[in-house]
């Protein structure tokens, strides 16, 4: 008897920070590197480590990936998606940064408006923040 869908394991759970920053009616994007998803618009931020909460993971993170100090102000969403070989907890903060970002690790990063936003193609579980945005930015 072969094993039915149901019976297949559930791919592992990554809890994952990202940092929603605003400016002037733009929101900060960036699109990822490597593997399937190379190229798909996501907001800056990554895996929480052990010992972290959502909040520090964005800072470190926008450190890390934009050599940006950012400040967590609070959470805005937080999204469960399934991907094929993954499933991911995305918690969404909004952070208050200084300065202009840099692409630290060859990523293309833009200030995105409502108009903007509805052109990028974004990870799905991003994408689940897209509208709450376009709402804030619009008002």
């Amino acid at each position: 008897m072969s094993p039915s869908p149901q019976d297949a394991p559930e791919p592992p759970l990554r809890r994952i920070a990202a940092a929603v920053i605003l400016r002037a009616g733009r929101v900060l994007v960036q699109t990822r590197t490597a593997g399937p998803w190379a190229g798909w618009w996501e907001f800056p931020g990554g895996k929480i480590e052990a010992g972290e909460d959502a909040a520090a993971a964005a800072v470190r993170e926008c450190r890390e990936e934009l050599d940006l100090q950012a400040r967590a102000i609070e959470t805005l969403r937080e999204v469960e998606w399934s991907y094929p070989a993954v499933r991911v907890h995305v918690s969404f903060v909004r952070c208050e940064a200084d300065g202009e970002p840099r692409a630290l690790e060859g990523q293309d990063i833009a200030w995105a408006g409502p108009a903007e936003l509805d052109s990028l193609r974004f990870l799905p579980a991003n994408a689940a923040l897209v509208s709450l945005l376009r709402e804030r930015l619009n008002s």
